[in-house]
């Protein structure tokens, strides 16, 4: 998956002025405050026919045939779910009106900190305005014609300033999302961060979890990660009735017509439609039981309960329950919501009020029910709500969906400064492969370019979450990539230290000029290796050291893959900073950094290199785990890896069990053979011996649990020879400690002579079934001469 989190930078620039002809109409909706009157004032000013409109009182005005614009403007107190529906329900009243002729504005107007909400929201800020913005993407989306704007005043500005910048903003080219405060204007952009890894679980075994949604669908698939990782009490609330047991003649049957067949033979005739809705209803019961069992099988102390979460008094009743039998509520887990996909000409208020009443009223009564029940504020530990992509980016036929979500964006950032000593996460999934995706929709989405999220790795990926510490940023937005295309590598530090780091070097990442790319590719799309990225990184270090030799590195991580498009190839830079003095040893911070098609810098990988004067003698190897043979060596690079014939240097295989493998190994050929401008006549690692350190996971994962593999965490790697035997080595791999889904081990490769050359320490991989996709193809789709 790709993590990155929302963040204000200044808006910079000239802007074009939106043309509007004088005297065009323009309504101000608002609840009658002082901002709303000064707008209109501000607009008249400009030869606007402005004119102040009531927003609680929208079912009563007749729109024009023409508005040139709709302004609507969230109290500074006292914002609400009816707000956001009567928000919503008058830009569609006024829709034909704005598509009538162009140009023409829709803006919406919130009262949180200038910077919506990521500055940090006080106790007495109202965050359900936040939700105007999800409107106004979602506009965006689908009103081609109006030009659509959210904004966020502070409530801190003096009220004659901000009617006086909001008027000019609100008739400017630029962002679709403008904070206004008082140092200046802020869009809202996304900076990409790594997943966390290693951190600790803020809820001990047999601690209080309270999930909404979390019987069903990914939002179980999350909480059987979390169940084990620390084995919790879980209280699942959800719409359906309790779960019951089989009849015998159900247990064995499986397929939909299978199962259909069975019904009418065991319950008599009944309409095909009648017969959908009992299949239906027999597979949530099905899918019930199972998650149940699920978490009870890990160590989970699992209970459902039926309930709907709107209802305050209903889940207080509940949770008091669960707490007079294991404590105080230590987590919450909001997963429940509704999609009623329509276009917002189309939306229907009983849609728009399951959809609002799911994800914010049912977040609000949670919230006053854990307070209610548990002693303090202070008691709740961890607090996880299942936001969506939807609303940063808006889309079409959500607009409900994205308000929502928004909303429960701002509702977190507020509770973070409730909780200070509470993980609050609010967690933008994009599609997952699962759930609400039904085939049709994750068509629709790879149509788009959209990725869905695995199962798994985004099940992994809510521990991970929720494992960082009190404080963290809260919100985040987290995509899926290409069926991980590339290895993400987490390491302990995610921000820079110390001085700033100076590039190295750059190179155009052609797949002419780089040939080897062309033997490492993942659904059709080369990848940058990380054997290379180490290279790259080590001569970065070396650049302005020279004469050391390289001896490692240590916390590598890749928080970017580099995917290379034939048309459009990539440029990447490798940066070094001031080395530091480490005993006998020159610890130099280095980094490999590109630029997005937008032109926005990525951080593609981080580490520290380790230089020495001379070259420390090697340890002693491990012991060669007891083996057995393994009959997948022939099939290795025809069923197993993906790697094409220049990377093709592993085996044969000696042996494979639990414990791990050891196999021959080949050593890299001179760069020239690989790049047609190498930076160096020699290799200062050995790229193809550390690849083939990755492949020996994916073969050991393959043959012992079924699925392949990729890093996840690399802590060390230290090399003791300048250069690598030619004629090749031996890799012998320790697995430290494996479940289904990943692996933990230590990779020595040795000389002819059983001499230690390089150890890779500390590798961690994840295990994934959906890696087996994207290892089959393999090839170059869509290569451009370049």
């Amino acid at each position: 998956v790709e993590r990155s989190r929302p963040e204000a930078a200044p808006v910079h620039g000239p802007r074009e002025t939106l043309a509007l002809p004088d005297n065009a109409r323009v309504w101000v909706a608002g609840t009658g405050d002082g901002l709303s009157a000064a707008v209109v004032q501000r607009l008249q000013e400009r030869g606007l026919d402005a004119r102040a409109v009531d927003l609680r009182g929208h079912a009563s005005l007749d729109p024009p045939r023409v508005l040139r614009g709709l302004v609507i403007v969230a109290p500074a107190t006292g914002a609400d779910e009816a707000l956001l529906k009567d928000a919503a329900f008058l830009a569609k009243a006024c829709a034909p009106a704005l598509r009538a002729v162009a140009p023409s504005v829709l803006a919406t107007i919130s009262r949180l900190d200038g910077r919506f909400g990521l500055a940090g929201l006080g106790a007495e800020t109202e965050p359900l305005a936040g939700g105007l913005a999800g409107l106004t993407k979602t506009a965006d989306r689908e009103w081609d014609e109006v030009r659509c704007k959210a904004l966020d005043v502070a409530p801190t500005l003096g009220g004659e300033e901000a009617s006086r910048l909001v008027a000019e903003e609100l008739l400017l080219s630029g962002p679709v999302e403008v904070g206004i405060d008082e140092e200046g204007r802020w869009s809202i952009g996304l900076a990409s961060t790594p997943a966390a890894s290693g951190g600790r679980d803020p809820i001990a075994e047999g601690e209080l979890v309270v999930v909404s949604g979390g019987a069903r669908g990914v939002t179980a698939d999350c909480v059987a990660a979390l169940a084990e990782s620390c084995r919790p009490a879980l209280l699942l609330l959800g719409r359906s009735a309790p779960p019951e047991d089989e009849p015998a003649w159900l247990r064995p049957l499986e397929g939909e017509a299978e199962i259909k067949k069975a019904l009418l033979e065991h319950e008599g005739p009944r309409a095909p439609r009648e017969l959908g809705e009992r299949h239906a209803q027999l597979a949530a019961n099905r899918e019930v039981l199972r998650n149940l069992e699920r978490l009870r099988a890990a160590g989970a102390t699992p209970e459902y309960r039926q309930v709907d979460v709107r209802d305050a008094e209903a889940l207080e009743r509940v949770l008091r329950e669960a707490v007079k039998a294991h404590g105080p509520v230590r987590g919450l887990v909001h997963g429940a919501g509704v999609l009623a996909d329509q276009l917002l000409v189309d939306k229907t208020e009983e849609a728009w009020d399951r959809v609002i009443g799911t994800k914010v009223g049912g977040l609000r009564a949670l919230l006053d029910a854990v307070d209610a029940v548990n002693g303090s504020p202070e008691d709740l530990k961890a607090l996880a709500l299942f936001s969506s992509s939807t609303a940063r980016f808006g889309r079409k036929g959500q607009a409900d969906y994205a308000v929502a979500n928004e909303v429960l964006n701002k509702i977190a950032a507020q509770q973070q400064a409730l909780r200070p000593g509470c993980r609050v996460a609010s967690i933008g999934w994009g599609p997952w492969d699962g759930g609400m995706v039904t085939p049709s929709l994750r068509q629709l989405f790879r149509a788009e370019g959209v990725e869905v999220i695995p199962v798994s790795v985004g099940a992994r990926h809510f521990v991970e979450e929720l494992r960082r510490p009190a404080g963290s940023p809260v919100e985040s937005v987290v995509l899926g990539g290409e069926v991980l295309p590339q290895p993400e590598l987490a390491g302990r530090h995610e921000e820079s230290e110390g001085a700033p780091l100076e590039t190295a070097f750059r190179r155009k990442l052609k797949i002419d000029e780089h040939p080897v790319l062309a033997s490492h590719v993942m659904k059709g799309r080369a990848v940058l290796p990380v054997a290379l990225m180490i290279e790259w990184l080590a001569h970065a270090a070396m650049h302005g050291n020279p004469g050391l030799a390289f001896h490692g590195l240590d916390s590598l991580r890749v928080l970017k893959g580099v995917v290379v498009d034939p048309d459009s190839p990539p440029t990447v830079r490798a940066l070094a900073g001031p080395p530091r003095r480490e005993g006998e040893l020159l610890a130099v911070p280095v980094e490999l950094r590109g630029t997005g098609a937008a032109g926005r810098e990525f951080l593609h990988a981080r580490a520290e290199v380790l230089l020495a004067d001379a070259l420390p003698a090697a340890p002693a190897p491990g012991a060669v785990p007891a083996l057995e043979a393994w009959d997948g060596a022939e099939r290795l690079y025809t069923e197993v890896l993906f790697h094409g014939p220049d990377l093709q240097g592993l085996g044969p295989i000696e042996g494979l069990s639990d414990a791990g493998l050891a196999a021959a190994v080949a050593t890299a050929p001179a760069p020239a053979s690989w790049l047609t401008k190498p930076l160096r006549g020699s290799w200062l690692a050995d790229p193809m011996a550390i690849d083939c350190a990755f492949q020996a996971l994916i073969a050991w994962s393959t043959a012992r649990k079924g699925a392949g593999s990729l890093p996840v965490y690399l802590g060390a790697y230290r090399q003791y020879r300048r250069s690598f035997p030619r004629e090749g080595l031996r890799l012998v791999a320790r697995v430290l400690k494996s479940s289904d889904n990943r692996a933990l081990a230590e990779i020595d490769l040795l000389d002819a002579e059983g001499q230690l050359v390089a150890r890779l320490e500390d590798y961690e991989c994840v295990i994934d079934a959906s890696l087996a996709e994207a290892f089959r193809q393999n090839q170059l789709t869509g290569r451009a001469t370049q």
